[in-house]
Formats: structure tokens, sequence, C-alpha cells
């Protein structure tokens, strides 16, 4: 791929998923502390220039530098978008208006996945892809211009404030522990009112992106090698399996707001867990498929589960930080979980290897959800958790 080593591809990979990680532990804090909206214009200018020097990059060096730079922006972008939507919206209207935001991946995934499908089947270079990313990022930035900050952050930093300065434990519109809020959001997120579901999350994204990033990096060479399929395949693979995602992050959204959000994490798990397995027993190309599309359909659309839970569990005072916390943790399960299956490949082989480093994982990750505190979807936020 552009004509780098596989191993070239994965440090240049690993290097932009460390990057997220690093930036979404800082910009959650930040956005807590300074606002919502500042941060979230920093990230579509920070990803659409990284997009644009990544078209630019021919070297394994500059191909981590632009990655990178587009991991900073990239990796904070969405969390910040959920929290500014989960403050904003209407809370009997939040899980559609939060739907709405999460559908950008679904959409975005597949594009992207038919942009390559093309530029492969035609033979243009790949790294003009990047230069499609730039448009649509400006595009976005002017509209983002005119977002104001959200009303509970601006309620938030005046009570602490008068809190500060006059010990009067009480805000103007909306409630908020304000004993807790005046500390670092860090702090606060392993203090015991917070703790449990702070560890519970970050095993659970760190699982279910590793998990995603798998069957991007790893299944389609698994495909090639071990299932027969050809490579131009595995890519249509990926463009149909997308495609059908976005229904299923409908599907998610819709259900979550009948039965909770955690009910939807633990459910999807165990039908993702089932789709492993039929992967690795199936003989034909299209059972091969069929259960690729269900692997991608119920493991993706938890996106449209997860981090609304987030965002409707975590109070204010942190919501910016849980929200890219579990992000954070999501961009570590991106290298470890890949890394550890394409290692331990050489040793045990491939079907060993994806029931060890993705089905068991899976599996643990149902139990993880079924820990979490139960939620009530698109209550007043501040019934959720001050």
């Amino acid at each position: 791929m552009f004509g780098h080593p596989i191993n070239d591809i994965n440090i240049i990979n690993d290097t932009a998923f460390i990057v997220s990680a690093i930036a979404a532990f800082s910009f959650g804090y930040l956005a807590d502390k300074y606002g919502r909206r500042l941060l979230f214009m920093i990230t579509v200018l920070l990803y659409s220039f990284g997009s644009l020097i990544t078209g630019f990059s021919f070297s394994v060096p500059t191909f981590m530098f632009s990655r990178g730079l587009t991991s900073v922006g990239a990796g904070t972008d969405e969390p910040l978008g959920f929290t500014l939507t989960a403050e904003t919206a209407p809370h009997k209207l939040r899980g559609r208006q939060m739907l709405i935001t999460s559908l950008g991946f679904p959409v975005g995934q597949t594009f992207g996945a038919a942009v390559v499908y093309l530029f492969e089947l035609y033979n243009i270079h790949l790294t003009y892809v990047f230069f499609i990313g730039v448009l649509p990022a400006l595009f976005i930035l002017y509209f983002r211009k005119s977002l104001p900050e959200t009303d509970r952050f601006m309620d938030l930093r005046k009570a602490k404030n008068d809190y500060i300065q006059n010990k009067k434990e009480e805000t103007t519109r909306y409630s908020a522990n304000l004993r807790e809020a005046i500390k670092n959001p860090f702090v606060q997120m392993f203090h015991r009112d917070l703790r449990r579901k702070s560890i519970l999350i970050a095993i659970y994204a760190a699982i279910l992106s590793g998990s995603a990033t798998i069957s991007l990096v790893a299944l389609p060479i698994y495909y090639v090698e071990i299932k027969h399929i050809a490579f131009l395949d595995t890519l249509s693979f990926e463009f149909i399996s997308f495609g059908i995602g976005i229904i299923g992050y409908i599907f998610a959204a819709y259900l979550g707001n009948k039965i909770g959000r955690r009910n939807v994490m633990a459910v999807f798990m165990f039908i993702t867990s089932i789709s492993v397995a039929g992967i690795i027993l199936s003989t034909s190309y299209y059972y091969v498929l069929l259960f690729n599309i269900v692997f991608i359909f119920f493991l993706l659309s938890q996106w449209a589960a997860w981090p609304f839970y987030v965002n409707d569990m975590f109070p204010t005072r942190v919501r910016a930080t849980a929200s890219t916390y579990g992000y954070a943790f999501m961009w570590i399960g991106n290298i470890i979980m890949p890394t550890s299956l394409l290692s331990l490949v050489y040793i045990i082989g491939w079907n060993q290897s994806i029931i060890y480093i993705l089905m068991i994982p899976i599996i643990f990750s149902i139990i993880i959800s079924s820990l979490l505190n139960r939620d009530i979807p698109n209550r007043i936020l501040e019934k959720n958790a001050v």
C-alpha cells in the first residue's frame, strides 16, 4: 500500500493511533476547562490540514507526521461532537440528534471504501484520496463558525467561579455537584461515583474498537490467504458491509431509545461473537460475505450506542473528558488487538489467533457491558448524572 511494505504501514497506523489517544485524553480535559466550541473548531482545522499534507507524503517519516497530525483532529472530533449534541439537543430528541451526529462515521466509511475501491480498480495513485477529504472539512468549518458554546458549560463555569469565590453551592439553571466540579476532571472520573463506569467503559471501548480495526487490517489478509478470496473482492466486502452498517446505526439508536444503550451494547456484542464463529467456520465465498456483513453490522453500529451512553451517564462537569476518554482507549485498542493478532498468527495460525484475540475479548465485553449502570434514554441529563 502506497509503495510501502506492511510493516511500515503498521508503524504509520500505530503512530497515528498513539497520537489519537494522547490527543483524546488532552482535548476532553481542555473542552471541560475552556469550552466545547473552541476545541471543536480546532479539530476540524487539524484534520483538514493533516489530510492535505498526507497527499504529499511519500516516505515513512512524512506519513507518520501527516497521519499523526490528522489523528489529533480526527481522534477527538467525533466525541466532542457527541458532547455538544448531548448538551444542546432537547432531552426528548437527544437520541435522534445524536444518531444524526453518529451517522457521519458509517457514511464517511462507506464513501471512503468506495473511493479506494475505484482508485484501485482504475490504478489511480491512492495518496490522492487524501486530497478529497480537505474540501468537506473546510465546508464543515464554515458551518461550525456559527456554533454557540453550550448553555450547560457556560452555566457550570459561572457556577464554579461563584462557588470558588463565595462557597455557594448552586447553579443558575442546571444542577451540579460543585464540590466535585472544581477538581481536575480526570480526578473526578475516578472518584467513587464515577470510578466503576470509567473503568468499564475504558475496557469496553478498547475491545470494541480493536475488533473493528481487526476487521479493517487483519480480516482482509485472512480472507485472501485462508479463504482464498481475491483482494479486490475483499475491498468490495468492506464497501458492502459499511453500507449496510449505516442501517445498523439507525437500528442501534432506535433500539437504544427503547431498551437502553447498555442493553444494546450487550446484545449486539453477543451477536457479533456469533458472527466471528461464522466467519471462521465458513468455506463458501457467500457465507463469508454474509457473516462479515453481520459482524460489521452489529459491531460498528455500537457507535450509535456506547458514545450515547457515556454522554448520557457522565455529568456536565466531566462530560467532554469522559467522551474523549472513551475514544482514547478506543485508539489504544486499535494498537493492541490487531498487533497482537498479526503477531500470534505466525505462532498458532489464523483461526486460533482470531479466537483468542477477537472472539474471546468480544465475549468478555458482553460481561463488561452488563455490569454498567442501567441507563434511561432521553431523560434530562442532570437526572442521569450530576
